[in-house]
């Protein structure tokens, strides 16, 4: 059985990594950091290089723990990964966004990517430009940003930001029918895949791509 060692900065992102990974025969060990997401509420300051070494640490603590795999799901953890820490990597890595950046690199269409955090914005488009041009790729991609929604999540009050996040979509729908709609964050997938069934459309968020390129990558064998 693979072991897949997994980084959230919410408690929130467990039960959805466990549902995206149940048709698969893995076991998942959690661990949950949320210091970088209270340092941008203004709880602490550290420095970026305090961060990567806390991100450092934070991996090598995991990797001592004897998994086959660490997938990193906070967007403002994978943010603070370098190529260094990728290089050096003496198990497979990777990040909730890194597929997903893949995915709306190739669409040659306008799209518009939701946030719910403001903290993950520009760090996230900076490393999805970078990602793009990298592949000689220049999409068009619009940012919309849910305001005051991701303090729901932070005080755990789910339902009101599951809430926010469909009202967010509803408008969107509404100002731009014919784009697609992508949401950057995991903590908004449930609302995607419910939205999106509702409505019979497709919302494009990062754990369908995540989980599709991690079968493939560790071969991961079906739990059925």
């Amino acid at each position: 059985m693979t072991r897949i060692g997994c980084l959230h900065g919410h408690y929130s992102n467990i039960p959805l990594l466990s549902d995206a990974f149940a048709a698969f025969d893995v076991e998942l060990i959690h661990f949950v950091d949320p210091g970088l997401l209270l340092q941008n509420e203004g709880t602490s300051v550290h420095t970026k290089e305090q961060s990567n070494a806390k991100l450092r640490e934070q991996l090598n603590w995991m990797r001592n723990c004897g998994v086959d795999a660490i997938v990193i799901t906070c967007t403002q953890y994978a943010a603070l990964v370098t190529p260094e820490d990728e290089a050096t990597a003496t198990v497979p890595l990777f990040t909730i966004d890194g597929p997903f950046f893949h995915e709306l690199a190739r669409h040659t269409e306008p799209q518009v990517l939701l946030f719910s955090n403001p903290a993950t914005v520009q760090p996230t488009m900076e490393r999805l430009v970078k990602h793009a041009h990298s592949h000689n790729l220049h999409p068009e991609i619009q940012v919309s940003l849910v305001e005051n929604a991701f303090a729901l999540l932070m005080e755990n009050k789910q339902e009101a930001y599951r809430e926010a996040i469909k009202d967010a979509l509803y408008q969107l729908r509404q100002t731009f029918p014919d784009q697609p709609i992508a949401l950057a964050q995991l903590s908004m997938a449930p609302v995607a895949d419910q939205f999106a069934k509702e409505n019979d459309c497709t919302i494009s968020h990062p754990l369908h791509s995540l989980t599709s390129l991690m079968s493939v990558a560790l071969q991961l064998r079906s739990s059925r």
